[in-house]
């Protein structure tokens, strides 16, 4: 499929619903509300869901408090951003008939995402973000970027990018973001809001975190742990751990970095960051996660001391697997 199949799709409805994956971020936020935007001004009814709330450092985006946590609408089209449909986490699990009765339509960039969940699907492994894809698809359906869908679609470029400092920021993503800023997107704003603008809780809860790092495997494995007592201990929720993981994986010799963080006594979520040198796909698709190459998620149905166990392993493989590639 292609993005002209996703434009062709969102000109023929009347109704749409735009669906966040769970534990939404600013880059399912910012396409999905940029989406939103655009196509109000064609007319259309738009709704845009999330099961998860939103991150405190995302409320000050342009019409986040519109976001919904429930479909409201019988749409001619489900449009799902920045994952397939079976990560959008409650919507999937207690809303089925309802998708099974519409059309869904998937933009993603995770190399992870086949598409096959979705009627059409436009799927671009070497966007930096969903929102770069988002920011060339809004001049195909004829409306110009604004300044407040300027401001969501950077928002995601940023964070998927950690402000262009990741490898996956390649040339376009950079006249993208340019785009972006010349169109009313305010860069410095956009990059303090996510990433320095913390509440003294997340910085006491990263401090937690930090404290009982350990490392394995001669230091190619750094690891961390956010318990449901740390959070109670410093009175936050679990969305403030968002962007420790980045600071972990400034760990030098890494090459693996996780942190396991406990859903409940028997889920367990995982972010992973990988060096050139492993494959963080490889790791949590062991567990049914994705993501990409460098950066990966999942969640494992275990406690989280069996689900770091199983995890350490898997890790502990992928770096054999990677050594035996001559990586």
């Amino acid at each position: 499929m292609s993005r002209e199949a996703v434009a062709d799709a969102i000109r023929g409805a009347t109704r749409i619903t735009i669906i966040c994956h769970e534990n939404p971020d600013a880059d399912t936020l910012g396409s999905a509300l940029a989406l939103r935007m655009a196509t109000e001004h064609l007319g259309k009814q738009v709704e845009v869901v999330a099961a998860d709330p939103v991150p405190p450092a995302l409320i000050g985006l342009p019409h986040i408090g519109e976001v919904r946590m429930t479909p409201s609408l019988e749409p001619d089209i489900a449009l799902v951003t920045d994952g397939p449909p079976s990560r959008t986490g409650a919507i999937a699990r207690d809303c089925a008939e309802w998708l099974a009765r519409t059309t869904i339509v998937n933009v993603d960039h995770h190399i992870s995402n086949d598409g096959s969940e979705a009627a059409i699907a436009w799927v671009d492994a070497d966007a930096a973000a969903t929102c770069e894809m988002v920011a060339l698809l809004v001049p195909d359906l004829g409306v110009e970027i604004d300044a407040d869908i300027a401001t969501v679609l950077l928002a995601g470029i940023v964070q998927d990018t950690h402000t262009f400092a990741h490898p996956n920021a390649t040339p376009r993503t950079l006249r993208v973001a340019a785009g972006l800023v010349e169109a009313g997107a305010s860069l410095s704003s956009i990059h303090r809001s996510i990433y320095a603008d913390k509440p003294f809780g997340t910085l006491a809860l990263w401090g937690r975190i930090l404290a009982g790092a350990t490392e394995r495997h001669d230091g190619r494995i750094v690891s961390a742990t956010m318990t449901a007592e740390m959070l109670r201990e410093t009175g936050t929720q679990p969305v403030a751990s968002e962007g420790f993981i980045d600071l972990l994986a400034s760990t030098k010799a890494a090459d693996v970095t996780i942190l396991f963080k406990e859903a409940d006594p028997s889920e367990t979520r995982l972010s992973v960051r990988t060096s050139s040198r492993a494959d963080a796909v490889a790791i949590t698709s062991a567990f049914g996660g994705g993501g990409h190459a460098r950066a990966a998620g999942a969640t494992v149905n275990a406690p989280l001391e069996e689900a770091m166990r199983l995890v350490m392993e898997e890790s502990e493989r992928e770096l054999d697997r990677a050594d035996a590639r001559g990586r």
